[in-house]
């Protein structure tokens, strides 16, 4: 499909984490960091997944391009190729050092939906892309994001060493390493997560406790009031723009 559109592209192998032995994972791996952050150690995969990403931002800074990075089990939208390929690198440099360009175990059925509880907020429209900062950044996976070769430099050099963190930890990129780490809306990537279960996630669910039912029930009060004040927060940033933009054509 890349190769229809006339993307230049490039394939690397993961790391495989079964191929790891212990003592390179214990040399790659900070448990106490990663303890102190999350509460338990890494999984193996995800120490894995961080050394291969690691791998594909020293490809980005030895080519001197931005680039989007995808994970093998991607799916694209028409939009991808349409205006991600295209969009200008010097323009969404300005605004992001990342753009995350899908989120984690995500149907395409319940974005909507996503969207709704999840806006934007100092939103921009950057070579006809729409990207902002979402009221809460966290581990949303990471199937497909667009980094700047600043960003990968950066990234390299706040990430090296003994890793202690999630590769999808945006929070993690955002306050340990300073990145700018923006969403695109609507997504223009897709995990299928359904038809190529994540080994992963198979070992993150091992050693996290999943909420209950009764739990999950017992948030959507929360969840609903957070919605509206998001929204809010939303609705008074667009008041305040018009009313500066009305101010400043008056003058």
């Amino acid at each position: 499909m890349l190769t229809d559109h006339g993307a230049v592209f490039r394939i690397k192998d993961a790391v495989d984490a079964q191929a790891l032995t212990e003592a390179e994972l214990h040399a790659s791996c900070d448990d106490g960091v990663a303890r102190e952050r999350y509460g338990r150690s890494m999984t193996h995969a995800e120490v894995a997944c961080f050394m291969s990403h690691r791998s594909v931002w020293r490809t980005i800074v030895d080519t001197g391009h931005a680039a989007v990075v995808l994970e093998d089990d991607a799916v694209l939208e028409p939009a991808f190729f349409d205006r991600v390929l295209r969009a200008s690198e010097t323009e969404l440099s300005s605004h992001a050092d990342i753009v995350l360009l899908g989120r984690s175990k995500l149907r395409r059925a319940a974005s909507s939906w996503t969207y709704f509880n999840e806006p934007l907020k100092q939103v921009a429209t950057v070579a006809g892309l729409r990207i902002g900062i979402p009221f809460k950044q966290w581990t949303s996976g990471a199937v497909g994001y667009w980094i700047s070769v600043q960003a990968a430099r950066q990234a390299l050099a706040y990430a090296d060493g003994p890793i202690g963190a999630l590769l999808d930890d945006w929070p993690w990129h955002r306050d340990h390493g300073g990145s700018r780490v923006l969403e695109l809306r609507p997504y223009a990537v897709w995990e299928d997560f359904e038809r190529l279960p994540s080994s992963i996630e198979r070992e993150r669910k091992a050693r996290t406790n999943s909420r209950t039912s009764l739990h999950e029930a017992a948030l959507w009060p929360l969840r609903l009031v957070r919605t509206a004040v998001r929204w809010s927060a939303v609705a008074w940033r667009r008041l305040s723009s018009l009313g500066e933009a009305g101010r400043a054509h008056h003058e």
